[in-house]
């Protein structure tokens, strides 16, 4: 006959009870949460997305689970009440993408001089032409002028297009003589006048 204290016996159960309630909250929210998923379809398989701050392509949504696959190869799970809480951003429903490209360039440089190169410089053949990329002066800053290059490309190729066009303004400023210049400061010192 075993002689366990009924206080202790009870603290044990008690305990092990709230640890299963607890575990078993989480499993239902993330079933609840599945389910809300699948009516609202938000993404479907192979879309690329940004849930919360996990950003990927989308290749399954389970009962328990959203699996995506990052840029850099790499699997994640994200339980489905966390997916389902976040901020959802699906890249791919639209099936186009706009590429977004700050440049800044010297005050020096003509304003058309720098649309002709930046408009060159969109001239990827998977960029989109309609609509037609758009160059903008966007901004005046400390030590350069900042325009806005903006292209529309497929979704799926969005990264690729991205990079090959950031290489080619570059390449494109440079064949014109348009300097990307460096922050830089101006300091004037006074000499000081000695007391005689």
């Amino acid at each position: 006959k075993l002689s366990i204290p009924s206080a202790s016996l009870v603290a044990v159960l008690s305990v092990a009870g709230l640890a299963f309630s607890l575990s078993l909250q989480n499993t239902l929210s993330n079933v609840f949460a599945g389910f809300t998923l699948l009516m609202t379809r938000p993404f479907s398989s192979g879309d690329f997305v940004e849930l919360g701050t996990t950003t990927g392509t989308v290749i399954s949504s389970g009962l328990f689970y959203v699996s995506l696959v990052t840029a850099d190869r790499k699997e994640i799970h994200i339980p489905n009440s966390d997916a389902a809480s976040a901020r959802i951003c699906n890249y791919s429903v639209e099936g186009r993408r706009r590429v977004d490209l700050y440049i800044g360039v010297s005050y020096d440089a003509p304003a058309e001089k720098v649309r002709e190169a930046l408009l060159a410089a969109a001239q990827h053949p998977k960029a989109l032409q309609d609509p037609a990329p758009l160059v903008v002066l966007n901004n005046y800053q400390d030590s350069s002028i900042q325009y806005l290059l903006m292209l529309w490309t497929a979704s799926g190729d969005y990264l690729d297009v991205r990079f090959a066009v950031n290489e080619a303004v570059k390449r494109e400023l440079d064949a014109r003589g348009i300097a990307i210049p460096y922050p830089q400061l101006d300091v004037h010192f006074e000499p000081q006048k000695r007391n005689t």
